[in-house]
């Protein structure tokens, strides 16, 4: 990658963080509902042994909604403040796309990492493979960083794009819901080793897949 390539990728990154910082909107939105969601899941499971089936279901649902929730603003808060024409006059689309990606791969790596350690501690489960749920995460944040962002991205300028880009995203987030519960039960003690194993890889590479496609696909929608 050429280094004026990087800096049009790093100055997107930067100016995300500095803008979350600023506004504390996408941190606030995953935040409260994955606190709420975590908290409802403990008392629902109150005094009950859960299974790594359940287990992983419920985590991967908390992390699916965070993610449809607050990652598809990375495109919709630039149209919404007027912002969209000047970044296609300073950057390619191809480095804005991955700038925001990078920056909402970053947003979901640490939602993932508290919203784990919050839910195992409050509904008293242990990880049985620490290796395996550690690549099923980092898979699974790497591919709904990617399908959210580039559906985020396909609908910035609809009307009614908060709720679009959610509805777009669901077939591509089947398989990897598919994928992620299946990889996670492995790692929280049932099942086979393999079968987490297939799944665990199968995360990656649809993060890869997705992270890959999505420059060019975003380049034809915003040059249009």
């Amino acid at each position: 990658m050429s280094n004026s390539w990087q800096r049009e990728i790093k100055a997107i990154v930067r100016k995300e963080i500095a803008s979350e910082i600023r506004t504390k909107s996408g941190l606030a939105t995953v935040g409260l509902f994955s606190l709420a969601s975590v908290v409802a899941v403990a008392f629902s499971a109150f005094n009950i042994t859960l299974g790594g089936s359940l287990a992983s279901g419920l985590l991967w649902v908390t992390l699916l909604f965070s993610a449809a929730v607050a990652l598809p603003r990375a495109f919709v808060t630039e149209e919404e403040q007027g912002t969209g024409d000047l970044l296609r006059l300073i950057a390619r689309p191809e480095a804005v796309f991955w700038g925001k990606a990078l920056y909402n791969l970053l947003l979901m790596l640490a939602t993932a990492v508290v919203l784990s350690v919050l839910f195992f501690t409050l509904v008293g489960k242990g990880i049985d493979i620490p290796w395996l749920y550690a690549v099923c995460l980092i898979g699974s944040c790497a591919s709904l960083a990617g399908t959210v962002t580039l559906c985020g991205a396909l609908v910035a300028q609809a009307s009614g794009r908060g709720a679009l880009a959610g509805a777009i995203a669901i077939p591509l987030l089947l398989p990897l819901v598919a994928l992620g519960v299946a990889g996670m039960r492995v790692a929280l003690g049932e099942g086979v080793l393999k079968g987490g194993e297939e799944a665990a890889v199968g995360l990656v590479c649809y993060g890869v897949a997705t992270l890959a496609i999505g420059p060019a696909l975003f380049a034809a929608v915003w040059k249009s």
